[in-house]
């Protein structure tokens, strides 16, 4: 006698699925940290454009999620890069938070 066991795993289904659950994740995380960095920019507002124009968003490229976080006003390169970076906020914020990040994709895919 023969014991017949039917399996039913989808490799495409499974794939479909953990791309889905990253991209959620991603999603949820790029959005946090654009709050983050709203709440935490080092400048002192005048016209609150730059801080309202921060923006969290994630993407795929080819195979890999991708979280951006980037800064919509003309001047937002001397904002990160001018007077010794005082006023960076958006590399920052991705730095600090990248570790947890990267822990929160391990837990996925496991």
């Amino acid at each position: 006698m023969s014991i017949r066991v039917r399996n039913n795993f989808n490799p495409l289904k499974a794939l479909i699925k953990t791309r889905a659950a990253i991209g959620l994740y991603a999603d949820t995380e790029a959005k946090r940290m654009e709050g983050k960095a709203k709440i935490d920019a080092p400048w002192t507002d005048r016209t609150n454009n730059a801080r309202s124009s921060i923006r969290g968003n994630f993407g795929w490229q080819g195979s890999q999620a991708k979280i951006i976080l980037s800064g919509n006003m003309d001047y937002f390169p001397y904002l990160e890069l001018a007077m010794e970076k005082r006023y960076a906020i958006l590399s920052p914020t991705l730095q600090n938070n990248a570790p947890k990040v990267l822990k929160g994709y391990q837990k996925l895919v496991k």
